[in-house]
Order: C-alpha cells, then sequence, then structure tokens
C-alpha cells in the first residue's frame, strides 16, 4: 500500500502505525482490548519520538545490555546482498535477567543501521511499507531463530554473545549459518506474546527456497486450516482460488486503507486476512508462480480475545459519502441510525405496512438451512408513494413490535445493514428479488390492496413456489432521495441455479 503500515508490538506494549501516500506523516495503532489507528506524533523521517526509533532506540544506539542480530537482503551502507530472499529484521535480547526479547520485521530496503544514525530513505516515502515488533520471552528464541533461518537472511550486524548462542542452539544455527539441508523445509512455529494488556497468540511460517511452495495457495491456506484473503504484488498465472474447502481471494486494487487509496503496485506491504477468524498474517512474499523458489515467512497475529465494540459507522447518501462513527451505540434503542431507521417497524404505525424475513429470526428457533437472507420491506399506505427495503446480516434480530433489542453474541462480529428507499413502482422487482432467496417470512401485515396492485409482491407473501426457469433474478431501479439518488442492481440467485456466487476477485 503507498502507505507505511508499522506494526509494533513492543516489550510491554503493541503499537502499529501506517504512512499516507507520499508523505512522511503516518498514523499508529497501539495494543488494548479495541485497537485504532490514530496520527502519529511524530513523521517517519524523525529520530525523536515515532514509534520506529523508539522501539530500535538499542540498536540504532549501542546498549551494553541489549544484544542485536540484524539481517536484511539489501541492507544499509551496503549493495544489495541477497536475490533469493527478502527478509528484513532485527532481533533483540535483553542480556539481563529480566527474560525479554523482541523481533522487529520490516520490508524497506537501506533502512536500519546498527549504530546509527537512525536514517529514514527518502526514496521509499512513496511507498507502502510494514513492520512488525513481536515481544516475548526468552523461551521462544529458538522457534524465532528457527523461522528466520528458514528465510535464508544475509545478516549485517551481529553482537550476540557465546553465551547466548550456548543456550540457545537454533539462535546459534542463525548466527553461524548452519544451512538446512533436510526436509521439510518448512518451519511452524507458534508462541505468545509478553504484553500487560492484550497479549497475541503467534504463527510464525518460515519457507525455505527448497520447499518449492507458494506462500499463500498451498502453505497458509493450509497450514491455518481456514480461506484466507491477500494482498500482494501477483502475476497473471496467480489466480484467486474459488473451489475445494480453502479458498483464496486477492483483494482488489485499489483498496481504501484507513480512508486512504492504496495501489497494489505502489505497496511493498503483504498481508492476508483469514475468514472466520481474528488473524491476520505479515507475509514476506510476493503471489506469484516464481515465488515458489524464493523463501519467506508469515508472521500470523491472532488476538487472544476479539474486540467486543458496539460502535459502528455510518454511510449516508449525498454528493460525496463518507463513513462517520454513529452518534450511539449499536445497542441502544434511541438515536441510532438503525432504531430510527426502523422504528415504523419496532413500533407499529398504522400507515407502514411491513414484511419481514429472516433464516434466524427474533424469538424463534432457526427456521431456513436453505436461505441466508434477512431484511424488511416497508411500505406507506397513503399516497405519497414511497417504500423502503432494509437488509441485513444480524440472527435473532429486529423483533416485529420491538422492544429493539441487539444480540449480545453478535458484538464479537461484523455485519452489515443496508436501507434503500425507493417508489412503489419498483416493489414488484424488490418482491421478486427477495422471492428468489427463498426466505422464511417472520413478520406481515400487508393489506389486501396492496398485495392486490402487486403481484409479485403477493407471490412473495403468500410463499408461491419459482418452480420454471431462469432461477437468477435480475432488477434494476434507481433509489428515492433528497440529494443524489442511486442505480440499483439486484439479483436473487434460486437454489436450483445451481450457480456459485460470484465474486469480482475471482476473476483477477
Amino acid at each position: 500500500m503507498k502507505f507505511t503500515a508499522v506494526v509494533c508490538i513492543l516489550i510491554l506494549l503493541k503499537t502499529s502505525t501506517a504512512q499516507p501516500p507520499d508523505s512522511l506523516s503516518s498514523k499508529i495503532m497501539k495494543s488494548g482490548p479495541n485497537p485504532t489507528w490514530n496520527p502519529s506524533a511524530r513523521a517517519i523521517s524523525e529520530d525523536e519520538n515515532h514509534a520506529i526509533p523508539k522501539t530500535m532506540a538499542s540498536f540504532i544506539a549501542e546498549h551494553m545490555n541489549i544484544k542485536v542480530l540484524a539481517y536484511s537482503d539489501d541492507p544499509p551502507n551496503m549493495p544489495p546482498q541477497n536475490v533469493n530472499s527478502k527478509a528484513k529484521g532485527v532481533l533483540l535480547i535483553d542480556n539481563r535477567d529480566n527474560d525479554a526479547a523482541a523481533w522487529f520485521v520490516h520490508t524497506v530496503p537501506k533502512f536500519l543501521a546498527y549504530r546509527g544514525p537512525y536514517s529514514w530513505p527518502a526514496s521509499e516515502t512513496a511507498k507502502g511499507h510494514m513492520f512488525l515488533c513481536l515481544s516475548f520471552t526468552e523461551a521462544h528464541l529458538n522457534s524465532v531463530a528457527k523461522a528466520i533461518r528458514y528465510q535464508e537472511p544475509f545478516i549485517y550486524a551481529n553482537n550476540l554473545s557465546p553465551e547466548l548462542l550456548t543456550q540457545h542452539n537454533e539462535l546459534s544455527n542463525l548466527a553461524t549459518g548452519v544451512q538446512i539441508r533436510v526436509p521439510p523445509f518448512l518451519e511452524h512455529a507458534k508462541f505468545t506474546t509478553k504484553a500487560n494488556q492484550v497479549a497475541a497468540n503467534i504463527q510464525v511460517i518460515g519457507k525455505h527456497s527448497k520447499s518449492y511452495s507458494d506462500m499463500y495457495a498451498k502453505v497458509l491456506k493450509n497450514k491455518l486450516g481456514a480461506s484466507i484473503r491477500i494482498w500482494a504484488l501477483s502475476d497473471t498465472r496467480s489466480k484467486s482460488i474459488c473451489k475445494g474447502q480453502y479458498q483464496l481471494r486477492k483483494v482488489a486494487s485499489p483498496m481504501q486503507f484507513d480512508g486512504v487509496q492504496v495501489r497494489r503496485e505502489d505497496d511493498s506491504a503483504r498481508w492476508a486476512v483469514v475468514d472466520g477468524k481474528n488473524i491476520v498474517c505479515l507475509t514476506t512474499n510476493d503471489y506469484k508462480a516464481t515465488e515458489k523458489q524464493i523463501p519467506g515467512a508469515a508472521v500470523c497475529l491472532e488476538n487472544a480475545a476479539p474486540p467486543d465494540s458496539l460502535s459502528s459507522k455510518i454511510m449516508k447518501s449525498g454528493p460525496n459519502p463518507t463513513w462517520n462513527p454513529s452518534a450511539r451505540a449499536i445497542s441502544e434503542d434511541e438515536n441510532h441510525a438503525i432504531p430510527k431507521t426502523m422504528a415504523s417497524f419496532i413500533a407499529e404505525h398504522m400507515n407502514i405496512k411491513v414484511l419481514a424475513y429472516s433464516d434466524d429470526p427474533p424469538n424463534m428457533p432457526p427456521q431456513n438451512v436453505n436461505s441466508k437472507a434477512k431484511g424488511v420491506l416497508l411500505i406507506d399506505n397513503r399516497d405519497n408513494d414511497a417504500a423502503a427495503w432494509f437488509v441485513h446480516t444480524v440472527p435473532k434480530f429486529l423483533a416485529y413490535r420491538g422492544p429493539y433489542s441487539w444480540p449480545a453474541s453478535e458484538t464479537a462480529k461484523g455485519h452489515m445493514f443496508l436501507c434503500l428507499s425507493f417508489t412503489e413502482a419498483h416493489l414488484n422487482s424488490v418482491a421478486k428479488a427477495i422471492r428468489y432467496q427463498e426466505p422464511f417470512i417472520y413478520a406481515n401485515n400487508l393489506s389486501p390492496e396492496l398485495l392486490t396492485q402487486h403481484n409479485e409482491l403477493s407471490n412473495l407473501a403468500t410463499g408461491v413456489q419459482i418452480r420454471v426457469p431462469p432461477f437468477l433474478e435480475h432488477a434494476k431501479f434507481t433509489t428515492k432521495a433528497n440529494q443524489v439518488a442511486a442505480n440499483i442492481q439486484v439479483i436473487g440467485k434460486h437454489s436450483k441455479s445451481y450457480s456459485a456466487s460470484k465474486v469480482e476477485a475471482c476473476n483477477k
């Protein structure tokens, strides 16, 4: 990304930073139950009070009690050294009795000179970069050192003492350049960070050049036992994988990263997120066929507990819509966008007719294993030609006639809500698209007059089955809005269509 994403999990502190495009300003994320991005106090080029030089102070200026080992394929003050490895990082070990070590990983060439001075390479300002610093106890030194060894690094600084090397065999193998000659050529280590507030479970995967394995399609997907979404440079041969038990999807470029547009080709950061798990992996490999023979690493962070946040963001229609924090928590029944929008459903309104559907409705057992459809249709029964369609993803949510209640079990998960207003002329199109989802209807007070006027709405409300092809419905309409109307396309897919949902990333 044209961001310098700095993830520093310091000794007793976790911090992350991101740099906007062509800028030396950056954002920082500190560890805690609900970490968020905030502006850094200083530019990344400054050697005082920025997270990176503060974290690496004992490397930039020698500290008698901190022993170090630094590696890079393109180290500072030297020509490029290693065409086969992209590994860059520093190990720091406290030589005293307080059992502390840290591993700093980054992607910046010509960066971080041992014994200083601290200097940011100006040529890298326009690019995105990643930094990660993990604090851990010395008991995990061998695991970390072994994972680094599998990346076949070039070591440019090393003052590890003989005593440390004697205590930690894999650290000694790393420092002295002992070659890995026998399989397996993959190393998978697990440990927990050392932190006051929130420790993180870490998985480190080191991939040797002799493994001939793709870091994403073969290693990460299978080692983590999950589908993943990745952000890395790729070639035309390396596609998204949308079949099989575990899938791989390339995040579409450009993307928005904390409000700034990022293009893949300008980004040196590479990462993967794991579907259904609170895990993010920072990686060193591109997603290319040639990378199978290039060593690499994935450092995967998993929070011990997912953030339980009731905060939400809202985007309203307008000329330049942006996400803004909601004024209230989503659990509150006053002044939050959802209960305000759905007030005529939560408390019955004599002029608003409704139809609500969900595979897992409130105050009932789950109803429909074949459909995941959840939503509400609202129709103004007066003469002002107004209707709305509210779509969401929350089970056990939105009881008809209330009270408004947020299911606590869903707080740790992410959810989506969409509300479209339209004229009644589009009711049949919307109703037909809902029908193709084979919904379970749990609330319905539509009047006979409405059903007579709108045949597809009647078919939806009365459960008329779809028995003949085509089993796909593609409807188009325009929303009703004071400022900016939106063109809407709705595609309903029936179970008899036997069609996989198309994801844009699967074709990129």
